[in-house]
């Protein structure tokens, strides 16, 4: 069903929407860390010095993205943070 033909959602119903977005978002944060921590972990094997060259190049990057993704995460978790507290105290 259309949440358009179900009115404007209550106080109540929003703040619950809010809720669950902070904590997807948190849950999305923690998953990079620890993913970037794995990699971090784990050891190079020489494959030679170019694809050596290759896979930490490589490595580099996906550590590099799953940090600026971590970093999009929590800031949109403290804005959703932010609009609670705002909800909370009137403004």
């Amino acid at each position: 069903m259309n949440s358009r033909c179900l009115g404007p959602a209550g106080p109540a119903v929003q703040h619950d929407h809010k809720l669950a977005m902070l904590r997807d978002h948190l849950g999305k944060a923690d998953a990079y860390i620890c993913n970037v921590e794995e990699l971090i972990e784990q050891p190079l094997v020489d494959l030679g010095d170019d694809d050596d060259a290759d896979e930490v190049s490589r490595r580099r990057n996906h550590v590099a993205h799953l940090i600026e993704s971590t970093k999009l995460a929590v800031r949109a978790a403290i804005c959703v943070g932010d609009e609670l507290d705002n909800r909370r105290s009137g403004g």
